[in-house]
């Protein structure tokens, strides 16, 4: 039997760990709150971006596992849970897994991350989630996360200090893919990934938003992710160095 291709997490990581309910970046197209709100684990929107840790998660003695783990994948790394992850994030590595580290990622916590992994640097990848260039993209689509400046020096700083990086632009969150590519290809030393948001009329946070908002942010991310611009951008960056393309865009090009 054929077997069948690996989609969403599962395409980077055979596995995942998480330690908390909710999240501070409280991304507007977030998949996670989505869930969350549809197994009535939280009440509405607001509970989410006042995250609960999981102290148990924490407390694990964790074991070895085979395959990458992903870590986190239903919340970020942020400073006010930069030492229960790194508690985490340690134990997991002092038992042998391969780790990757996914984040939208806050400078403070890079540099603590990459002093305290020193030793594991073999075992360890960082992939930093980018989908736009601009801060007032960032801003609207991801409010509670870090800007692109300080997004790329997380990128420069783990790359400088030996670590194996790569950027996630999924989902992108306008038509500058390829110059966030440009500006980001020369700390990359893995990946660049490319997705659509998915889902959108289920996953995304409708409310608060303005007319004014919905010209600037909400009809150009449909827009520039229609079948027709996803083929525009497969045509213009498939081949090049490091471009891996997720499987929201496979589906519309047609590749396994």
């Amino acid at each position: 039997m054929r077997a069948k291709k690996k989609t969403g997490t599962y395409e980077w990581s055979e596995s995942t760990v998480n330690i908390q309910l909710g999240c501070e970046h409280n991304c507007r197209y977030c998949y996670a709150r989505a869930n969350a709100l549809r197994f009535k684990r939280i009440a509405d929107h607001t509970d989410w971006r006042k995250p609960i840790i999981n102290q148990k998660a924490v407390d694990k003695n964790y074991i070895w596992k085979s395959g990458v783990i992903m870590f986190p994948s239903t919340h970020d790394i942020t400073p006010d849970n930069i030492s229960e992850c790194l508690c985490v994030i340690l134990r997991l590595l002092h038992a042998g897994n391969e780790l990757l580290i996914v984040s939208k990622p806050h400078l403070t916590c890079i540099e603590l991350i990459c002093e305290r992994l020193v030793d594991y640097k073999k075992q360890v990848q960082f992939r930093f989630t980018i989908g736009s260039t601009r801060d007032d993209v960032l801003a609207f689509w991801e409010p509670g996360a870090p800007g692109f400046e300080e997004r790329l020096n997380c990128l420069k700083f783990a790359h400088f200090k030996g670590y194996r990086t790569s950027v996630s632009a999924e989902p992108y969150l306008d038509s500058g893919v390829e110059y966030l590519y440009i500006r980001c290809f020369p700390y990359i030393t893995e990946s660049f990934w490319i997705g659509t948001l998915r889902e959108f009329k289920r996953r995304v946070d409708k409310s608060k938003i303005s007319v004014e908002q919905i010209y600037d942010f909400v009809r150009p991310i449909l827009e520039c992710q229609s079948n027709s611009a996803v083929w525009r951008l497969y045509e213009k960056l498939n081949g090049r160095p490091f471009i891996k393309w997720k499987d929201s865009i496979r589906k519309i090009v047609g590749i396994e």
